[in-house]
């Protein structure tokens, strides 16, 4: 992963309360890092840096559209995306024993946070499983090439070994009842 400076924050330089930064997310963002499975990307980003004495307080919303691969027909279609999440900066001592998802301990000498990761992390992992395309919206030649193509029997016979497994399980809810 590359060093994305636009998105570090100098921390020591704000003033306490809220400080409300904007950033644009754009292809370059995502291809920073090793894995990026977007084909490209308008996301905005703004964030509200809550400064207080012992702790930095984060809140995160953005909202967008991603383009990327129809898992279907392989052709590219635009996902929107709106989401928010929170996030606390304290400062400690033992900051690499302690394990939390919300919260993110920093040494007391640090000076400034860089949101990048944090932010490229939350993404992933709220970023729709299975894209597709709505109803009919798929490359019909792909869908029949794909049908065509496909591997499936049409008479599949039946191993009747595994019936005998359903009757044993069968036998044995009527045991328990």
């Amino acid at each position: 992963m590359k060093k994305l400076d636009e998105f570090c924050i100098p921390f020591s330089n704000l003033k306490f309360g809220s400080n409300l930064f904007n950033f644009e997310i754009n292809n370059s963002f995502f291809e920073s890092f090793d894995y990026s499975i977007y084909e490209g990307c308008e996301l905005i980003l703004q964030l509200d840096f809550r400064k207080e004495n012992n702790l930095m307080d984060l809140q995160f919303h953005y909202q967008g559209i991603t383009f990327t691969s129809c898992d279907r027909c392989l052709d590219t279609v635009s996902v929107d995306i709106k989401s928010n999440f929170k996030s606390i900066l304290k400062f400690g001592h033992d900051f690499e024993q302690i394990i939390n998802d919300d919260v993110v301990y920093l040494p007391y000498e640090s000076y400034e946070y860089n949101i990048a990761q944090q932010f490229y992390e939350h993404f992933l992992l709220n970023f729709p499983k299975k894209v597709i395309h709505d109803n009919d919206l798929c490359n019909s030649k792909q869908i029949a090439l794909m049908n065509k193509y496909s591997n499936r029997p049409e008479n599949v016979e039946f191993d009747h070994r595994w019936s005998k497994l359903k009757d044993f399980k069968t036998r044995n809810k009527n045991i328990k009842k």
